[in-house]
Order: structure tokens, then sequence, then C-alpha cells
């Protein structure tokens, strides 16, 4: 078997990536993140997986994206629950959820914009969320490093994310250093590359992965 991959996520870029990383020789299972707001329904959709694949290898959760962008004062507090809490708890409950299936070698990886270090105006909710499960990647590395268990954020420019209305074109010094932002294969390389043993003494860290275009420490 390859390898065992649990996808949280819904939208374009999930299904693309699911497809990319099967080709890449991984067996791939999916949860919707629509059921990880409730504990329960979280831990039940975790476990219906690993009961076809067994011990995860790899557990890939992409940020759920709103449907576009809203003005900050605009920003319903309904709207604001439905793109940065409801996310985050989500992301805690997959953790406590998948833990059981994790072990040593096993890797965690959130996929985010990069939209906390550039800014997307519209989106303050979701880069809030980012920013927040970014801190949860940290600590879950502290937490679960000495069981040999790492954690990975990849931190992928907004508009592959959100979409075109939340590039991050307009707000760098200049264009991409590598001629374009990235792609869903550029993505699911890098996730496949950090799934190899070689990647196993890094955890907790950011990879920004756009091309290029924001080049923060």
């Amino acid at each position: 078997m390859g390898t065992r991959t649990l996808l949280c996520g819904v939208g374009g870029l999930s299904d693309d990536l699911g497809t990319r990383l099967r080709t890449r020789g991984h067996v791939v299972g999916s949860v919707d993140p629509s059921l990880l707001v409730v504990r329960s329904d979280a831990g039940a959709a975790v476990d219906a997986v690993a009961a076809s694949l067994g011990a995860f290898d790899l557990v890939v959760h992409v940020l759920a994206a709103p449907d576009g962008p809203t003005p900050l004062v605009d920003l319903a507090t309904g709207a604001w629950v439905a793109a940065c809490e409801d996310p985050m708890v989500g992301a805690l409950h997959l953790l406590q959820a998948c833990r059981p299936h994790l072990g040593s070698g096993s890797r965690v990886v959130h996929v985010v914009p990069t939209s906390a270090m550039g800014g997307a105006p519209g989106f303050a909710a979701t880069a809030t969320a980012a920013e927040g499960i970014r801190a949860l990647n940290k600590s879950v590395a502290r937490q679960w490093g000495p069981d040999g268990i790492t954690t990975t954020v990849v931190a992928v420019a907004p508009e592959l994310l959100l979409g075109p209305a939340a590039s991050s074109s307009g707000g760098a010094l200049s264009g991409p250093a590598l001629g374009h932002t990235g792609r869903v294969d550029d993505l699911a390389g890098i996730i496949d590359v950090l799934t190899s043993p070689d990647a196993a003494f890094t955890t907790g860290s950011t990879i920004v992965a756009d091309g290029g275009t924001w080049m923060a420490p």
C-alpha cells in the first residue's frame, strides 16, 4: 500500500490535490470539513476512513474558503463564525480524532493562504483562521514530537486557495521570483516530499509555497 493519506477539504483545490496525490502513490481517504464542527461527528468520520486505510501516514487539512470577499465593515457575526471560528474548531477536532490513528513517522500538514503575511482585502476572517491554525500546528509539533509525529504548515498564494479575488499580486513588492505563484501540482509535490523519512527532522515550521512572492522568514 502507498502513503495512507487522510485529506480534509472541500472545493476545487482539495479535489485536485487528492487527484495529484493519488498519482504519486498515495491512498487517499477524504473527510468533509462540514463534519468537523461537532467533535463526535469528526470522530465518526475519521474512524470510518481509518477502517479502510488503517493508520495514517499523512493528514492534510486544507483550510475551507468562504464564497467570496466581504468588506470588513460589512462582515456579520455569523459570517465571521463560519469563516474563522468554525474552521479553527474543525482543525482542533480533526487532530483530536486523528491522534489514535497516528504513529511514529506520521505527519500532519495544514494548507493555508499567505493572507496574514501580505493581507487579502475581504478575507479578514480567513486570514485570522489561518494564523490560529498555524499556532495550533506548532503546539501539536511540541506535544506529539516525542512520539515521532511531525507537522508542517504549507502557506500558498491566496488566489490558489481563495480564488482570483484574493490575489496577492497587488500587495507584493514584485512578482513571484519563479514566474508564477504556484499550482496544485507544485503543492502536491511539496506535500509528497514531506512524507519522506528524509524530511522527518523538520516540524512545526511554515513552508511558504507561492513561487517566491512573500519571502518572509
